[in-house]
Order: C-alpha cells, then sequence, then structure tokens
C-alpha cells in the first residue's frame, strides 16, 4: 500500500533555503554588499568647487568576485553629495574626482589613472577649471553597508598674473594676448601629483584699469625641467611684443598659488617693449591674492 508523504509549508521552506546560498558558503554562491559614500570638499569657502553631481567614484576592486567582472566601474554621486552602489563582497580602493574640462586616461587601474587637459599641436585648448580628487579604501561584506567619506581635494595650482605697462605717453593698450610655455598637462588622480607632459597655455588679459592687466590661470603645474618663457603681445595703438623668462620664478613652485608683479616698459620711439619681474609670491588656498 502506497503512502502519501505530505511535506509542511515551514518543512519546505527550510528544505528551499537549504538549496540556496543562505547559510552557505561555497564557489557557486554569490555574495554582494551594500556601499555608501560620501564626497566632502577640501577648499576655502573663496574657492570655486564643482557641483556634486560632477563628482564620480571610480571603483577598483582589489579582492573577490569583483576583480573578475568589473572593468571601468563608476558610480555618480547624487546632487547631495552621496553614491550608492550594489558590489561583490571583497576589498576595493575608490577614487573620487571631477573631469571638468579634463580627458580621463588609463583608467584600468587607480595607479596609473590621471586627468589630462586637452592640447592640440603643443597648445593647451581647454580652460581649466576646479578639479578635485580623493582616494579611499573599505571592504564590502556580504549583506552590510560599507560606509566611506571621500576628502576631495584640489588637483590645480592657481597663477597669477599682475602685468604694469609703462611708458605708454599717448598710446593706448586694450589687452594683452599671452603665452606661457612649460605648464603640466596632467595629474594622477590617486596622489595628485604631475604627470610628465607639459604644453603652451594661451590665453588673453583684459586691462582693470589704465596700464594694468590681471589675470587669473589655473593649472596642474609648471614643468620646471623645460623653458618657462611667457611671451606677451600688448594690442593698441602701437602694437608690441616682449618674452620674459620666468625660470626663477616658478623653480620652488609647490604651493597652491603664485601672485606674479611684471613690468613692460614700451619704447614709443622704437617701436619695441621690454618686460622685467618685480616680485612674486607664495599663496596658499584661503590666504587670497593681492589686488591692486
Amino acid at each position: 500500500m502506497n503512502k502519501i508523504v505530505r511535506i509542511l509549508p515551514g518543512i519546505f521552506l527550510s528544505l528551499l533555503s537549504l538549496s540556496s546560498c543562505d547559510g552557505q558558503f561555497t564557489e557557486d554562491c554569490i555574495y554582494k554588499g551594500y556601499l555608501h559614500a560620501r564626497n566632502g570638499f577640501h577648499h576655502p569657502s573663496d574657492m570655486g568647487t564643482p557641483e556634486q553631481a560632477e563628482m564620480n567614484l571610480m571603483v577598483f576592486p582589489l579582492t573577490g568576485n569583483g576583480v573578475a567582472e568589473y572593468d571601468n566601474l563608476s558610480i555618480p554621486f547624487n546632487g547631495s553629495g552621496d553614491a550608492y552602489g550594489t558590489l561583490h563582497i571583497g576589498s576595493y580602493e575608490f577614487l573620487a574626482c571631477n573631469k571638468d574640462v579634463n580627458i580621463l586616461e588609463d583608467a584600468g587601474s587607480a595607479a596609473t589613472v590621471r586627468l589630462r587637459v586637452p592640447t592640440e599641436q603643443g597648445k593647451i585648448t581647454a580652460e581649466q577649471g576646479y578639479a578635485y580628487s580623493s582616494s579611499v579604501t573599505g571592504t564590502v561584506m556580504t549583506d552590510d553597508t560599507l560606509h566611506v567619506t571621500c576628502e576631495s581635494k584640489l588637483m590645480v595650482q592657481r597663477i597669477v598674473f599682475n602685468i604694469t605697462v609703462t611708458n605708454t605717453g599717448i598710446l593706448e593698450y586694450t589687452g594683452i594676448t599671452a603665452e606661457l610655455d612649460g605648464v603640466t598637462t596632467s595629474r594622477y588622480v590617486r596622489t595628485r601629483e604631475k604627470g610628465s607632459g607639459f604644453a603652451t597655455l594661451p590665453f588673453t588679459v583684459s586691462p582693470e584699469k589704465e596700464n594694468f592687466f590681471r589675470k587669473e590661470v589655473l593649472v596642474f603645474g609648471i614643468n620646471t625641467g623645460v623653458s618657462n618663457v611667457i611671451r606677451l603681445h600688448l594690442d593698441g595703438d602701437m602694437p608690441v611684443d616682449a618674452d620674459l623668462d620666468l625660470s626663477d620664478v616658478f623653480k620652488d613652485f609647490t604651493a597652491d598659488g603664485i601672485s606674479v608683479d611684471i613690468t613692460v616698459r614700451v619704447s614709443p620711439s622704437l617701436h619695441t617693449a621690454s618686460a622685467s619681474i618685480e616680485d612674486w609670491q607664495n599663496v596658499e588656498w584661503g590666504q587670497g591674492i593681492i589686488t591692486y
């Protein structure tokens, strides 16, 4: 006589759970956890910052299944500066940055990824903005949330040119077209160290008052192993050119910013001009820049 065996619902659910990954740690099971990253900007209040939504979190697995499955994984921050994700369990390095006008290069490794400003024929073709980055590590556990804070810091330096034009007589100058040689073109996201590449930075300078011109530029840095000449072309009643070597100014430039005072002396009778360095001053973020 055949007997009908009834499996109660509770026993059935228990058997079902035993056939799943719950409570079992085998190679066939996939375990995941959660990530919550919070971005913060380290900067004085008078400096520019990108919108939080412009920041992205690059994910680099160090251990676990993520090493094989995550390739160039990036999670955007929301407008409040938070980024959320579900990840394989394991250890990770997270790099937060904003590209601004820059190009992200060699993103296959946290050690090699860098930001590079666009260039063409040896000249920088985009105006650098405030670029930030940070690095943090952590371990994602099964069904748990990893909380990390990204302390994003500036990757750029600020140069302010204060240019005074003298001996103009009745001549009027309406602007200056300038080129600065030896500007660093990239920085590593993880360390914020300068890359080896360099190019010429073209820019224009407008008058703030009669015969005084002021311009602020942001750069990844200055490569002091090459020429650091600035070429000035004065536009106006009698256009003139003047070149000036800034190697002495930049040879120890490791500060957040620098203010450089330049005088251009016009010789109307000769239709020429000469330039000289009057002074320079290193400035840290938050100190402000001397204005005239």
